[in-house]
């Protein structure tokens, strides 16, 4: 008769993973409801650009540039985006709730090939800090291209444990998609992805498999299918990108170099933010306990497991080193996002390591990682109840736009056309230029002009801590002969002016 057992139940397995599913949505549902995600600059000028694909039937084949000077994100994200926009009719939330579904879908089959491979106990680890985690909760609903990043790196990870685990040279094609793909929506994610594959080949002993004749000719046939509309970009216009790579090669030149130890510490803080930033609270003492304790699992899985998954127990934790040895080689302006997904390789180290105590003896022991789990789900479930208490919504984000734009249309409801200024501290609103253009496009709403209708117009100011530059705004687009009617605050950071200008006879 075969032992039950709590803890390897198919029941409770399905339940404590539904829970966490619930919990999933919940906290991500609610600020999309609300519509208190974030709307920035890079939001709009994406928005418009998607519409501009879509609605003018003009297909882009390259990006916008990236941190780095003369190189740009690739095209696919506006493909990409192309889809909410169409189903949901440009409706600017759309975008939020497209990404919270990509994200569902994410954790759900990951999540499934976890417990397929490694038992509930890994699977559940990994549910676990992806719904509870501050960074993966925003990065759900946050229409941004780095999350473009999100998908292919689990297919990555999962490719690269077939790859491992059989050693095909099939897989070779499959990883250098990915890799294609990561480097198209996050340029130097996807350049860190690509050399600490390579590398982590090297150090296990499998980079004769890759640059074999039919290992090679996969990965060059993988890797150039997600980069062939830049490669296009490129012959069309005389390869701009190239040669400023080959220039940096040539004849670096850094905008803001460092000395080495300033570098390793700016990555050190970066690599501890992500870190922390996985798990479902904010004690880094406690992170970091969790981590050395995963880190040990680990080494025991890697021991006491199959010969055929070894290599893919120690992945996770190399490609995290190489990824802070590759960051620190880089000594120019380094930004947070480079490091995009790289959470992902975090969760993936605690959760193996984890597993590697379930191949222990020792019943107290093995089932450490089960009390860990526990309390990490309390924290879960503790945050779930302050979000359900707190009922006060926060005019900000999309919201606080909305607001805005449509207190401009209730004031102008009776007018065929009037005029609206912006000012915003990125200086280009594309925010509330796509806004304007969806109640336009969509709801059959004036889109208002910049020129003066009856000599009056309304500007639109947002804050700006440099106060400088709104007086210079107003001198530069306020008349001089203008007179101010009305003035109107919408938010703590808004505020809304009528302006008449009076011409001089």
């Amino acid at each position: 008769m075969r032992k039950f057992s709590f803890f390897h139940s198919k029941f409770w397995g399905l339940f404590i993973f539904s829970l966490l599913i619930f919990l999933f949505c919940y906290f991500r549902l609610k600020p999309i409801f609300f519509q208190t995600v974030p709307y920035t600059y890079d939001q709009g000028r994406d928005f418009l650009k998607v519409q501009e694909i879509v609605r003018e039937l003009n297909p882009t084949l390259i990006g916008p540039t990236s941190g780095i000077p003369g190189l740009f994100h690739g095209a696919w994200w506006y493909y990409f985006l192309a889809i909410p926009y169409i189903i949901f009719s440009g409706l600017p939330v759309g975008f939020s709730i497209f990404i919270f579904i990509v994200s569902f879908f994410q954790v759900i089959f990951f999540s499934y090939f976890l417990k397929k491979e490694f038992g509930w106990l890994t699977a559940l680890i990994f549910a676990l800090f992806v719904t509870g985690s501050s960074y993966f909760i925003t990065m759900s609903f946050f229409v941004i291209s780095s999350v473009f990043t999100f998908p292919f790196i689990l297919l990555f990870l999962y490719s690269a444990y077939l790859f491992l685990k059989t050693e095909n040279k099939k897989y070779f094609f499959w990883l250098f998609l990915w890799i294609g793909f990561i480097l198209e929506a996050e340029l130097p994610t996807g350049l860190f992805t690509g050399i600490a594959f390579v590398l982590t080949l090297l150090l296990l002993g499998k980079l004769k498999l890759l640059f074999s004749k039919d290992g090679f000719k996969k990965a060059c046939l993988g890797f150039m299918i997600p980069l062939t509309p830049r490669l296009l970009f490129e012959v069309i216009k005389g390869f701009p990108q190239s040669k400023t790579v080959l220039k940096f090669f040539l004849n670096p030149e850094f905008h803001n170099s460092k000395p080495f130890f300033d570098i390793f510490k700016d990555r050190l803080f970066l690599f501890n933010n992500y870190l922390i930033s996985s798990f479902p609270f904010d004690n880094s003492y406690i992170a970091y306990g969790i981590f050395a304790i995963s880190i040990i699992g680990i080494f025991i899985a890697f021991i006491k497991s199959d010969k055929r998954i070894k290599n893919f127990l120690i992945f996770p934790p190399l490609m995290i080193v190489l990824f802070f040895l590759l960051s620190c080689l880089y000594k120019d302006n380094f930004w947070s996002n480079y490091y995009e997904g790289i959470g992902y390789y975090f969760i993936l180290t605690i959760a193996l390591g984890f597993y590697g105590f379930s191949k222990l003896e020792n019943k107290l022991i093995k089932n450490l990682p089960w009390l860990i789990f526990v309390f990490l789900f309390l924290f879960n479930v503790s945050k779930f109840a302050k979000e359900t208490k707190n009922n006060q919504v926060v005019n900000d984000g999309l919201r606080k736009l909305l607001i805005t734009v449509n207190r401009i249309y209730e004031i102008n409801k009776e007018k065929n056309n009037f005029c609206v200024r912006i000012y915003t501290p990125p200086v280009i609103p594309y925010t509330y230029n796509y806004l304007f253009d969806y109640y336009h496009n969509f709801k059959n709403k004036v889109r208002p002009t910049i020129n003066y209708a009856n000599n009056q117009c309304w500007y639109i100011f947002e804050d700006d801590s440099y106060k400088f530059r709104i007086d210079q705004y107003r001198k530069d687009h306020i008349p001089t002969t203008g007179k101010l009617i009305k003035r109107e605050s919408i938010h703590k950071d808004v505020f809304l002016e009528l302006w008449r200008d009076y011409p001089q006879k």
